[in-house]
């Protein structure tokens, strides 16, 4: 795992709120789709998932598809694999964190790789302008 990030783009800091809740949507719904738990979920998305039934999967299709189609196209993974292996830590540590408090290593490691992803989509112009037209 690389330690430091490449990008010749400045990210867009003005959206920094609105990536990460994105990003830490993605997590909660793909952890959520796997344990069965949304106890984490806003009613507003029990809703929704109430009206729908197949909303959440598909949901976590189109999350984790922006997501990693965005951090692949970052030119900093030497592959898809090294991509997913992180992609998949950073999941396992959110449930992790949905199940007991973190130690200082998971807590660092879990903020390492959240913050190396929230600085690489926030350098991706395509995907913000993308979920800015979905609200």
């Amino acid at each position: 795992m690389l330690n430091f990030i490449s990008t010749n783009k400045a990210p867009n800091f003005q959206y920094t709120d609105e990536m990460s809740q994105f990003l830490m949507n993605t997590l909660a719904f793909s952890v959520g789709l796997v344990t069965k738990d949304y106890s984490t979920f806003d009613p507003d998305v029990l809703e929704i998932m109430e009206d729908n039934p197949h909303w959440l999967q598909e949901s976590v299709v189109w999350c984790q598809s922006l997501v990693v189609g965005s951090l692949a196209d970052s030119g900093n993974y030497d592959d898809t694999d090294e991509l997913m292996n992180e992609f998949n830590c950073l999941l396992n540590l959110y449930d992790v964190a949905r199940q007991r408090k973190f130690t200082p290593s998971e807590d660092n490691l879990f903020l390492n790789i959240h913050d190396k992803f929230l600085a690489l989509l926030l350098t991706d112009d395509e995907l913000i302008n993308y979920l800015l037209e979905e609200e």
